[in-house]
C-alpha cells in the first residue's frame, strides 16, 4: 500500500501545477555529501572528481559565469538564487536559518533532500520485508533512487533543459545542455559501484528502459517550461521547441520500433501536438500528466524494450570516461 502512494504521490507531483523551474533541495533537509560518504565511500571518491562537485570551483571564475553574472546584474553567482538551484548544494540548520553553499551538485541535488530517508534506508541486517519498507518509506520521504528511473531522468531534466527564461534571453546561458541520459549518466559521472564494485556500465536493458525516460521526461519538463514562455520569438522559447519537436522525433521512431502500449500512449500525447507558440495551457496540462502517468508505469513495470539496441548505439560514445 505504502509503494503505491509514493508512486501515485510521484504522479500528482510531476502534473501539479503548469509553471516548470528546477527546485534545489530545501536547505534544511539537506545532509551534505560527507554523511552520504559514510557508507558510500567510493562513490563519493569518484563524484569529488566530477563535473557535478568541481561546478562550486568552476563556475564562480568561468568565462560564461562572469559574463552571465554581469548580464543578469549579479553581484555574486555563488550567492545567486538563480545560479544556486542548479549548481550548488545550500544546507542550513533550520527552515528560517541562512543557508550556506557546502558543495556543487551533490548527493542531495541528484537524489533528494535526504534528512528524512539518509538514516533510515542505510540500516544494517534487515530483513527482505524490513528492507522492501524501508526503501518504500524512504521514497515516500524523497528518495529518487536509480531504479525509479522516470524520477532519475526527471529530476535530471529539471536542470539540464534550463528552465529559466530570462537566464537565457538575457543572460546569455545556454538554452539547455546536449543532455541524454543514457550517454551522459554512463561517462564521467557515472558511480555505479555500490552494487558493482567496478563501476560497471548499466545493463542494456537499463539502458533501454533510461532511453524512453529521458525522452519522455525531456517533452513533460520541456512542455511546462514552454507553457509559460513570456517571449514567444525569444532565444529560449525557440530552442525549446526546436528541442522538443527533436524529442517528439526520437520518441516516434521508438514508437515505431516497439509495440509497448506505454510507448505508443506517450507518443500518442504529442503526435499531433500543435508545437507553436502561445500554447494550449489546457492541452500541455493533460499531456504532462498522461507522459509523467505512462512513463512511471513503465518505469515500474519494465518491458521488452530490445528493439532499441540499434537506436542506442546510434547516439554514439558516453560523455568522458567513468573512472573505475
Amino acid at each position: 500500500m505504502l509503494g503505491r502512494l509514493v508512486k501515485i504521490g510521484f504522479v500528482l507531483l510531476c502534473v501539479a501545477g503548469i509553471e516548470s523551474s528546477p527546485a534545489s533541495p530545501d536547505p534544511w533537509r539537506v545532509t551534505g555529501p560527507e554523511e552520504c560518504a559514510e557508507c558510500h565511500r567510493v562513490e563519493y571518491r569518484i563524484w569529488e572528481e566530477t563535473p557535478h562537485s568541481l561546478t562550486y570551483e568552476s563556475m564562480p571564475d568561468s568565462e560564461d559565469g562572469v559574463a552571465i553574472g554581469e548580464k543578469m546584474d549579479l553581484d555574486d553567482v555563488v550567492e545567486a538564487e538563480l545560479c544556486q538551484t542548479c549548481h550548488l548544494t545550500l544546507q542550513s540548520e533550520g527552515e528560517d536559518e541562512p543557508a550556506d553553499v557546502i558543495a556543487g551538485v551533490s548527493c542531495d541535488s541528484c537524489h533528494g533532500a535526504s534528512v528524512d530517508w539518509n538514516k533510515p534506508h542505510g540500516k544494517e541486517n534487515k530483513t527482505s520485508e524490513e528492507e522492501i519498507e524501508l526503501w518504500a518509506a524512504a521514497e515516500a520521504a524523497g528518495l529518487i533512487r536509480p531504479g525509479n528511473v522516470y524520477a532519475f531522468a526527471r529530476n535530471c531534466l529539471g536542470c539540464h533543459l534550463v528552465p529559466q527564461e530570462a537566464l537565457v534571453n538575457t543572460g546569455g546561458h545556454a538554452a539547455g545542455s546536449k543532455f541524454n541520459l543514457v550517454t551522459w549518466s554512463q561517462g564521467k559521472i557515472r558511480h555505479n559501484t555500490f552494487y558493482t564494485v567496478d563501476n560497471n556500465e548499466a545493463s542494456a536493458e537499463r539502458k533501454r528502459m533510461m532511453a524512453v525516460m529521458g525522452v519522455a521526461a525531456e517533452l513533460e519538463i520541456g512542455l511546462k517550461a514552454i507553457a509559460g514562455i513570456e517571449d514567444k520569438d525569444g532565444k529560449y522559447a525557440q530552442a525549446l521547441l526546436k528541442r522538443l519537436q527533436k524529442a517528439r522525433s526520437t520518441l516516434g521512431n521508438m514508437a515505431a520500433k516497439t509495440g509497448v502500449a506505454q510507448v505508443q500512449a506517450i507518443y500518442a500525447e504529442v503526435e499531433d501536438m500543435n508545437m507553436t507558440l502561445p500554447m494550449d495551457n489546457a492541452i500541455v496540462t493533460a499531456a504532462v500528466t498522461a507522459i509523467a502517468t505512462s512513463a512511471m508505469a513503465l518505469s515500474e513495470k519494465g518491458a521488452d524494450l530490445g528493439e532499441l539496441d540499434a537506436l542506442i548505439e546510434s547516439w554514439g560514445e558516453y560523455l568522458g570516461e567513468p573512472q573505475q
